[in-house]
């Protein structure tokens, strides 16, 4: 399950990550989906380590948000990971509200 990488770094998800991805049904393969097929949806500036993107499927809309980290094991190995922060759905209704 963490053998898939985003940018040749591994996408790790945090335990709130890991929630948010099994109550939504999806896995670390959407996830990845969304950072390649995706577009950029941040809604305001964050650091150039953070990348968040969205995509549309019908009338939802998933977005992913990844902070490049570095962690540390404790035998001393050190990796630098793509570590899922948040993991989100937006619902669209078809049709807007009338103006009256």
């Amino acid at each position: 399950m963490f053998d898939i990488k985003f940018q040749g770094l591994r996408i790790e998800p945090t335990l709130s990550a890991s929630r948010e991805l099994i109550k939504e049904g999806k896995s670390l393969y959407d996830v990845l989906e969304i950072l390649e097929e995706g577009y950029n949806s941040s809604a305001s500036k964050r650091k150039p380590n953070i990348i968040e993107k969205s995509i549309r499927k019908g009338n939802k809309e998933y977005k992913a948000v990844v902070a490049k980290t570095e962690v540390a094991y404790p035998d001393g190995f050190k990796e630098a990971v793509w570590r899922l922060i948040h993991f989100g759905k937006i619902g669209y209704k078809k049709e807007r509200r009338r103006e009256k």
